[in-house]
């Protein structure tokens, strides 16, 4: 529903700025009205890939851009308004997307309470996906990276990850960081919201 993101408004631009051979997109967001314990905010800023990335060694990947995996909102609500054409080894490209998930739903508040159980992972994914030629419409679009976040260590320490850089690994080397990404993932609040009403429960039910 509408309810569920808040999605970015007004003034975009997207430039290419050769004096630092880097690649930009620009978004700027609307403001949240939402209580801070009800909204999961995440963003997606900047991302740098090495040589060891295969998107180099791969003409038919012309663009890439990233998708967030958390709870079940599908890829089109958690990925980058656009795909970045393809540049050379350790170019920047800055995304400054950033948007607000709802979480004050039933359905959402299990699920997230669900990501710091002791069976989950906790990991939120931010996966770098690389893009065909627009020519080439028999070919899809190719995973080559994932860098992550974990939850559970965002709630135990009481601290959200704001601006923060993290590794990028190959998807068929997660030992192999092919690059970096600076991400922001504010959940430290709603998570201490759900499990504080879980708690209360398991109280009331003992």
């Amino acid at each position: 529903s509408s309810d569920d993101v808040v999605n970015p408004t007004n003034a975009i631009t997207r430039y290419v700025d050769d004096s630092e051979s880097d690649i930009v997109y620009q978004i700027s967001m609307s403001k949240s009205t939402k209580k801070g314990d009800d909204v999961v905010t995440i963003g997606v800023h900047e991302l740098v890939l090495n040589e060891k990335c295969p998107v180099f060694d791969d003409d038919n990947c012309e663009k890439v851009f990233v998708s967030v995996e958390f709870l079940d909102y599908p890829a089109e609500y958690l990925e980058t308004p656009y795909a970045l054409v393809k540049g050379e080894p350790n170019t920047k490209y800055s995304f400054d997307f950033q948007t607000e998930c709802s979480v004050r739903d039933q359905p959402k508040k299990q699920q997230l309470a669900e990501l710091v159980e002791p069976r989950s992972s906790g990991e939120i994914k931010f996966v770098v996906v690389a893009e065909p030629p627009e020519d080439q419409p028999s070919l899809d679009c190719v995973d080559i990276g994932v860098a992550t976040v974990n939850a559970k260590q965002l709630l135990h320490n009481q601290t959200d990850h704001i601006n923060q850089s993290i590794d990028v690994y190959g998807m068929d080397d997660q030992k192999k960081v092919v690059g970096q990404m600076n991400v922001t993932v504010s959940i430290v609040q709603a998570l201490n919201k759900v499990t504080r009403q879980g708690q209360n429960v398991r109280r009331i039910q003992s």
